[in-house]
């Protein structure tokens, strides 16, 4: 069995790459040692090294234990191509252990010690995380109930919240650089670990040059995507992708390429949860927090992971509330139901003074008891027309209200996957089912396939209907591929020159969406 070090699932011995990251799987212990001199010696005479748990563009992470103490650590170590020939990829490496060390929050991976080997690679020394990424999370449920999404991401905040008040930003955060373990009896404790690309905002030396893209696409802000200035709001971006995909199962935006996916990241806009998943009833409320943290421009979002967690913290109370069947019912929050119980409470007080009188002069003689007791009937009857409280029966049916009738409108289009919209509102892609309120207004439809010419369509939501459009292939010069294969056997033809419509789109050519 062999484990990605990159988002730390399981596979077959005979799968050599991660079929999520693309990452090379190391093999078992007994065969990386006949290849990597690094396992089974010891560092500094203080550290074994024990197998490989994983690499990336950095480095390479090794399980370990203490020589003396036997604790487990985890100790990453530069790459070789990295110490020799790009300072600044070794000054990063050196920034990424003072940051994660310089934070100290119980959500940040713990950096213990720092080291030069004797080959001049540089090494530091880290908790073992002995748990899942969350991105294995995502990967084996595909989708996470929306109060535990919330217990986890509301860590992530802290701990990202901190980082900033050291000034220092992660610039990579995605599932796969958070665990989540079971520690101390604590559930679903989370780590933020790989700040490989961290900015320190105190670290005066520049290591990035400008309009240098880091970080990975489908968490990326549009301001990173597009080389401009960066700040602490792009972590917030990153989190907004991660709760949207963990609750979509899927991340907001990715493409064939990733610069297509950063493209879709400064120009498009996501699709929100509730309509990508309407059958999993995203609460509104969080749907809200998720597109608020995803915006395009950095001003637009919450001013700080801060004032996100007091957001998300509203939604889990209201989620609690209502899952632990612990929300009071009208009747109960009605003043004049509270005067009655009050007045409930009154007569059994007095048959208590009544009683303890009754003992006492039971005591003295036993006459008085026999007063008393007779004359306890006399007052049981005020009691039955208090518990009635007859008031708050009517309150269900001036709260009833009658359900919203709807429709289903079923789009298949021919070919599939167009675009649907509504004027300028980006619905889905055929095929696609909308519910509707049911009524005698048009709905006018617009549907567009690259290739293809728009197709206008115009329904009367007044029942259920299914749609099965055809559209038509455009005849221009625009649609004609350039790239198209030649026939078998035919010679091959150099392809007819077309007008240049736009320069192809690179990263580092995206425009600013942020420039007047």
């Amino acid at each position: 069995m062999k484990t990605c070090g990159q988002c730390s699932i399981n596979y077959p011995d005979a799968v050599e790459f991660c079929p999520r990251d693309g990452m090379k799987l190391p093999g078992p212990p007994e065969t990386q040692a006949l290849y990597d001199p690094l396992i089974g010696s010891t560092i500094d005479g203080r550290y074994t090294v024990e197998a490989l748990l994983g690499q990336g563009g950095m480095g390479f992470v090794y399980a370990a234990r203490h020589a003396i103490i036997d604790k487990r650590v985890a100790i990453k170590v530069l790459r070789a191509d990295h110490a020799q020939h790009d300072e600044s990829a070794a000054q990063r490496f050196l920034v990424e252990a003072k940051a994660a060390s310089k934070i100290g929050h119980q959500n940040i991976v713990d950096i213990t010690d720092f080291g030069v080997l004797s080959t001049g690679h540089a090494y530091f020394v880290m908790e073992f995380l002995d748990g899942p990424t969350l991105g294995k999370l995502v990967h084996e449920s595909t989708t996470i109930d929306p109060l535990r999404a919330i217990a986890i991401i509301v860590q992530i905040c802290r701990g990202l919240a901190a980082a900033h008040d050291k000034q220092i930003v992660h610039r990579d955060l995605k599932p796969e650089n958070v665990f989540v373990l079971d520690r101390d009896g604590q559930k679903d404790l989370v780590k933020i670990v790989d700040f490989g690309i961290a900015k320190d905002q105190t670290y005066k030396k520049k290591l990035t040059q400008v309009g240098m893209v880091l970080g990975t696409p489908e968490y990326m802000s549009p301001e990173q995507a597009t080389g401009q200035p960066t700040d602490h709001r792009v972590d917030m971006y990153a989190v907004g992708c991660i709760l949207y995909e963990m609750l979509c199962g899927e991340v907001p935006f990715r493409a064939d390429t990733p610069t297509k996916t950063l493209t879709l990241h400064v120009f498009e806009k996501a699709v929100p949860p509730s309509e990508r998943r309407p059958e999993l009833k995203i609460p509104a409320s969080l749907e809200k927090i998720v597109i608020r943290a995803m915006e395009k421009k950095p001003a637009d979002r919450y001013a700080d992971l801060r004032e996100m967690m007091v957001a998300l913290e509203q939604v889990r109370k209201e989620l609690g509330g209502s899952r632990s069947g612990l929300q009071p019912s009208v009747p109960m929050r009605s003043p004049s139901t509270a005067t009655l119980a009050a007045a409930a409470q009154r007569p059994g007080r007095m048959r208590v003074r009544a009683l303890m009188v009754g003992a006492a002069l039971l005591a003295v003689g036993g006459v008085g008891f026999a007063v008393m007791r007779s004359s306890t009937p006399a007052r049981a009857p005020i009691v039955p027309p208090v518990a009635a409280a007859p008031v708050v029966q009517p309150a269900p049916v001036i709260e009833a209200a009658p359900p919203v009738s709807t429709v289903e409108i079923s789009i298949t289009s021919t070919p599939p996957g167009a675009d649907v919209f509504v004027g300028a509102e980006r619905l889905g892609v055929s095929p696609l089912k909308l519910a509707r309120p049911r009524g005698e207004t048009p709905l006018k439809l617009t549907l567009r396939h690259a290739g293809y010419r728009d197709e206008a369509l115009e329904v009367i939501p007044n029942n259920n209907k299914e749609l099965f459009p055809t559209l038509e292939a455009r005849r221009d010069r625009v649609a004609t591929s350039s790239h198209r294969p030649p026939r078998a056997g035919a010679p091959a033809q150099p392809p007819t020159p077309t007008p240049a419509l736009s320069p192809t789109r690179r990263v580092s050519d995206l425009r600013d969406p942020f420039a007047q």
